[in-house]
């Protein structure tokens, strides 16, 4: 038992023109929306800090991605002393 009753046929001219009309509306959309996306990201300029403790015995060394550095930040999480930015 075929699926051929319950499907109705359709004109071969028909077919065509169906099958190309939402392939070219689909590319359009695509590049559209991808255009669209590009402009509500916001770029995210981030700064690359390298802080060294000044302290001889210390010397803990650590790298920070960031916009703005913040007190913690600077402050050296083994002596407690605030660190240089190289």
């Amino acid at each position: 038992m075929g699926l051929d009753k319950w499907l109705k046929p359709e004109d071969e001219a028909n077919k065509k023109i169906r099958k190309k009309e939402p392939l070219v509306q689909a590319k359009k959309s695509k590049n559209e929306d991808f255009q669209k996306e590009i402009l509500r990201k916001q770029t995210i300029k981030l700064t690359k800090y390298t802080l060294v403790c000044p302290r001889a015995s210390c010397k803990y060394q650590k790298i920070i991605m960031k916009k703005k550095l913040t007190e913690i930040d600077r402050k050296c999480p083994r002596c407690n002393e605030e660190m240089k930015i190289k």
